[in-house]
């Protein structure tokens, strides 16, 4: 049986939209990567081009209710409902993780007033303070170390690459071994697929993947990607 429940609260999304002559268009596309690959082409051929990123919001439920990645500040009132879909209040919320600390994951905090588990080294980032002002109420279990368990069960490992104090989770799920890796892995998964990482960050991004993998994972639920079999 497994030892967690998974739920996606709110799945990822992307809106992108475009300006031109004073009028606003909205691309009918919103799923991800899809959107991604549309937004790339539409900035070589309007001058005004923005996208708005919902990631996937989970609930786990299971020794603890635990929320991961809130979303952004404008999710706040849809994580709220989605939870009362599932039966839960807001105060019913144990704990909520973050992957890291950027604002597309953090804001849909706000609603809720669970302590909030996010890595040490995000908290020196420069973007923390953007962060800090949504979770100023909250209080903070700061993660340290490159591994360790939230609840039974639930293990984290250090996940840097797309930022330092980036981390993923493991778990047993209804779907086998699971694990939330947020943008450690996106916006596209060709690259994770051949294990074939570029760029300066490269081999940090390379030992990342691996330590992913090590898991044997079933299911991964990346930030901006529908869950996936590896």
């Amino acid at each position: 049986m497994a030892a967690w429940e998974l739920d996606i609260l709110i799945p990822t999304a992307r809106f992108v939209f475009s300006v031109e002559g004073g009028a606003v268009d909205v691309l009918p596309e919103h799923r991800s990567p899809e959107a991604f690959v549309a937004y790339r082409r539409l900035r070589d051929r309007r001058p005004v081009v923005g996208m708005t990123t919902f990631p996937n919001t989970v609930l786990l439920r299971g020794p603890l209710t635990v929320v991961v990645d809130p979303g952004l500040p404008l999710q706040n009132d849809p994580v709220l409902r989605a939870l009362e879909a599932c039966g839960i209040p807001a105060a019913g919320v144990d704990l909520v993780v973050l992957t890291h600390a950027h604002l597309d994951h953090v804001g849909g905090c706000a609603a809720l007033p669970a302590p909030v588990a996010v890595h040490a080294r995000e908290t020196a980032a420069p973007y923390w303070r953007l962060a800090e002002g949504v979770l100023a109420s909250r209080p903070l279990e700061r993660l340290d170390g490159t591994a360790g368990v939230i609840a039974p069960g639930l293990e984290w490992v250090l996940t840097p690459g797309h930022c330092e104090g980036h981390i993923s989770l493991a778990c047993e799920t209804q779907h086998g071994v699971t694990v939330l890796c947020g943008d450690t892995i996106g916006p596209g998964r060709a690259e994770f697929d051949a294990m074939t990482a570029a760029g300066p960050g490269a081999g940090e991004m390379l030992a990342s993947w691996r330590r992913i993998r090590d898991w044997a994972p079933d299911t991964i639920v990346a930030g901006h990607l529908p869950p996936f079999a590896p």
